[in-house]
């Protein structure tokens, strides 16, 4: 695969990450919606007992959810970008199925009355507690685009935030989506990384291997090698960044992806390219970049 090629598909990755945005509000929505046919198949069977003809709408009125499945926003990227969870209908049915039974749904359709936050903190819980800890529906998401498999966290936390930040006023015309990146901004960071990083790798591993004289650098794993030349890459090349910003964010980063014991390997070897770097003049700070 060419560098043209690799770059083609880290773009890919980040503008496909909104799509994962919209099909979580999409599947709060769908099973909503499949409550709502549950109950209306009741209502309308031949020998519908009194609780059939009387349920318990509550959670198919929810305001939140009415007004996500509404906001004209959302409808237009769901058509436009076509999110759907068709192929997925079987997800929907079991975490229908799992949320009835949990405790915070049965308190509150139990609840003598509620308030817009009860409604909210309802869609709320849905999120943390059912969503993102479903497997089946990760998995689906997964299947769906490749590119979601890092994503699922950080795009469920902005669900979350999405929706502890919405208010009764809200109307079908309310724009409170929260945009996940700055178009222009943030690509640009990112393919200015990506290309530095590849182009300075060869300097970049010299200057590792000069850090690492107990390790023979090709025993260092590749994840290891490659955090650290993309950290470098930051630090040399991105002046408004901090230098702390910097450490921290890959440490944090070689906690998800490296070995147990990278994280402390990592931060020790950055700790003295950072003194290095600095020796010969190739990390310049500027405005918040001088923060320390």
């Amino acid at each position: 695969m060419t560098i043209t090629e690799v770059e083609r598909d880290l773009f890919k990755s980040i503008t496909k990450s909104t799509d994962l945005y919209y099909h979580v509000f999409l599947l709060i929505t769908e099973i909503q919606r499949h409550a709502f046919l549950k109950i209306d198949a009741a209502r309308n069977r031949k020998l519908a007992s009194h609780k059939d003809l009387n349920p318990n709408t509550r959670f198919i009125d929810n305001p939140v959810i009415n007004q996500i499945a509404e906001n004209r926003k959302f409808k237009t990227y769901v058509s436009t970008n076509l999110v759907s969870l068709n192929e997925c209908q079987d997800v929907v049915v079991s975490l229908h199925n799992k949320l009835v039974e949990t405790d915070f749904f049965n308190l509150y359709m139990n609840k003598p009355t509620v308030t817009y936050d009860d409604h909210k903190q309802l869609v709320l819980d849905m999120i943390s507690e059912l969503i993102a800890v479903d497997e089946d529906f990760e998995q689906a998401m997964e299947e769906k685009n490749i590119f979601w498999n890092d994503d699922f966290e950080l795009v469920l936390s902005i669900v979350y935030k999405t929706v502890k930040n919405m208010r009764e006023s809200y109307s079908e015309n309310t724009v409170f989506f929260i945009s996940l990146y700055n178009e222009e901004e943030d690509l640009d960071f990112a393919k200015t990384l990506f290309r530095k990083s590849i182009l300075d790798m060869k300097e970049n591993m010299e200057i590792i291997d000069q850090f690492t004289a107990n390790w023979e650098l090709d025993r260092i794993s590749e994840m290891d090698k490659l955090i650290m030349d993309i950290a470098i890459a930051e630090l040399k090349y991105f002046p408004s960044i901090p230098v702390k910003v910097t450490l921290d964010e890959f440490i944090e980063i070689s906690k998800n992806y490296c070995s147990p014991k990278s994280s402390s390997f990592i931060n020790g070897v950055l700790d003295k390219v950072v003194i290095l770097l600095k020796e010969k003049n190739q990390i310049k700070k500027i405005g918040r970049g001088l923060m320390e």
